[in-house]
């Protein structure tokens, strides 16, 4: 009898020691499927000039501060030079090859080169600047060799999944600036109003409705169908410049409403980017902040104006007070699911050290190398700017929620 009731502990010990043992290898296999989460973060685009860290070394601790998570993101608004390259007829928003390690001591890690000021140092500008991000490991999109090339995602390899980065521009490219099969160029998704190209360069009083481009159009979103079959998930960019049928000067100028949110075009393209397999949308120049619409259980951000905003002073016409504001987004996406969006306002210095030079575009001194860097907003100040961005978010039926300095969206549940 003895025995049996000692065979009878050991069976049920057994057993026990087998349930427990199915049942932990049940909870690690449940924990090897559940996906992690992945942390991007979007700056506004960053109009560099210089080395940040030799001409504003005091700013870099706080642009750091900025910047977290496993993708950080920003548009470089500057072509490279070499050293003796100079521009001085047309536009010259130049940066010497050192402004890209700034931006990778900053954090970030993916970048977009499709900016309309890519092209202002021509194809020497085009090459040089892919050439220095190759040879700095920095990923990027939105200009090449050619129109495939430009049009050919980035891809962002990390500990928690792929990331992929497509990025065009529209409106305001320099004449010759559009990569073509045989040119160097920016990856340009062109806009037509009727039988117009609108450029955003002249008024088209009269005109019907914007529409992009059926040729630019479906390169683009068959590059965001390939990205879809390589990446965890697709990032978009498009630096955009059409507002309506005015020229991007008069909108700006005169302070017309229109610069204060997406073009109708706009919102139906970027749907239909989403639609063709992206999972972020993000855009820059306005440039100011505009709102932010959840489609699909994607995140469209209409415009996230500027982060580093070296302007020259000459450029009165884009140098109003929400200029100088904008906010930083964090995303976070566990798989496939967007689990978050939350904003962190930002400042940007309008007044740089040393003196200005009001009469010559093409000057770069210490002024313009430590104006329009960011800081971030605390206060009533922080509240305004968010406020604002919730405002303009509203008409997509997108709802924040204030939490002390910051905001965040509040999500629907997925269904």
């Amino acid at each position: 009898m003895a025995t049996l009731w000692k065979t009878g502990r050991l069976l049920a010990s057994a057993l026990s020691i087998a349930f427990l043992s199915a049942f932990l290898f049940a909870a690690a296999a449940a924990a090897q499927q559940q996906p992690g989460t992945i942390s991007i973060t979007l700056a506004g685009q960053s109009m560099l000039r210089s080395d940040a860290r030799e001409t504003a070394p005091k700013a870099v601790p706080a642009i750091q501060g900025l910047l977290k998570g496993d993708v950080i993101f920003t548009n470089l608004e500057s072509a490279v030079a070499e050293k003796g390259e100079t521009v001085h007829e047309g536009r010259g928003f130049l940066t010497p090859p050192e402004a890209l390690d700034a931006l990778k001591t900053f954090g970030f890690n993916l970048v977009s080169l499709s900016g309309n000021h890519a092209f202002d140092l021509g194809v020497k500008g085009i090459q040089n600047t892919t050439r220095e991000a190759d040879a700095r490991k920095i990923i990027h999109a939105g200009t090449g060799n050619n129109a495939a090339e430009a049009v050919a995602p980035g891809y962002l390899h990390t500990p928690k999944g792929t990331i992929a980065l497509i990025a065009s521009a529209s409106g305001l490219i320099a004449p010759g600036g559009r990569a073509t099969a045989d040119r160097p160029g920016v990856n340009e998704l062109r806009v037509e109003a009727g039988d117009k190209e609108n450029e955003a360069t002249e008024d088209l009083p009269g005109a019907p409705g914007n529409t992009p481009n059926s040729e630019d159009a479906q390169r683009i979103l068959q590059s965001i169908r390939d990205a879809r079959q390589h990446a965890d998930l697709v990032i978009v960019y498009q630096h955009n410049h059409v507002f309506s049928n005015h020229s991007f000067t008069t909108v700006f100028t005169e302070g017309l409403p229109e610069r204060l949110a997406p073009n109708d075009w706009l919102i139906k393209w970027t749907h239909a980017e989403v639609d063709a397999g992206a999972d972020i949308i993000v855009m820059h120049g306005a440039p100011m902040l505009h709102g932010v619409e959840i489609y699909h259980g994607r995140p469209i951000f209409y415009d996230l104006g500027n982060f580093i905003y070296n302007l020259t002073p000459t450029l009165t016409y884009i140098d109003e007070p929400m200029n100088w504001e904008s906010a930083v987004a964090y995303v976070e996406f566990q798989g496939k699911t967007l689990k978050s969006v939350s904003f962190r306002p930002i400042d940007l210095n309008n007044v740089g050290e040393g003196q200005p030079d009001i009469h010559d575009p093409y000057a770069n001194n210490q002024f313009l190398d430590t104006r329009g860097l960011p800081t971030p907003l605390k206060g009533a100040r922080a509240g305004y700017v968010l406020q604002r961005l919730a405002d303009a978010s509203k008409p997509f039926g997108t709802t924040m929620e204030m939490k002390g300095d910051m905001a965040e969206i509040k999500l629907k549940a997925s269904k």
